[in-house]
């Protein structure tokens, strides 16, 4: 994780209904603080798509892996 000095500032505007929920969850000590809520939420969003992203590389290598099988097979036909 950075460090403060690290840390970038980005405005955000959320809905009204995702403000009060965000507080809630900080209300109860899940997060210290709404910037920490926000903070986990983007890693979260980060860590998804990065899985997704290596999901597909997967797929298209073995598409990949799959083409080149079933040439060499016609190949040898």
């Amino acid at each position: 994780m950075s460090t403060d000095s690290e840390r970038k500032p980005v405005p955000v505007s959320l809905p009204s209904e995702l403000v009060e929920e965000l507080d809630t969850l900080v209300e109860e000590g899940v997060f210290s603080s709404r910037s920490d809520a926000i903070r986990y939420g983007a890693r979260l969003v980060i860590r998804e798509e990065k899985q997704h992203q290596r999901l597909h590389e997967r797929a298209d290598d073995r598409a990949e892996d799959d083409i080149r099988e079933r040439m060499e097979r016609k190949r040898e036909s």
